[in-house]
């Protein structure tokens, strides 16, 4: 009986991403009412990301990670990946019956 309370009645352009709920009938209004619940809904939130923290973020990954990647052997990339050439590696096993589905 405890717990959230599913109102999310679509999603909204990032250009006005909030939109209200009014709370006696469920139904969509303009944000910000005193009956209402508020909603942020951005539905292509990811397609948000600016370009320039995309591009820094490329750059972070083309200095740091990708000699790592080429040369192979680093210990942190060996950890983190799951795969090798098709194969669970052992620290990640106990994904083999879910992999089978």
């Amino acid at each position: 009986a405890h717990g959230s309370v599913p109102c999310n009645l679509g999603d909204a352009p990032s250009e006005d991403p909030v939109y209200g709920v009014n709370i006696n009938t469920f139904e969509k209004t303009v944000p910000y009412l005193p009956e209402g619940i508020d909603i942020m809904a951005v539905g292509n939130l990811p397609n948000e990301l600016p370009r320039d923290a995309s591009r820094f973020f490329g750059e972070q990954l083309i200095k740091y990670v990708l000699p790592d990647l080429v040369a192979g052997g680093n210990e942190i990339i060996q950890r983190a990946t799951m795969l090798n050439k098709g194969v669970l590696n052992l620290r990640y096993d106990h994904l083999v019956d879910y992999a089978k589905h």
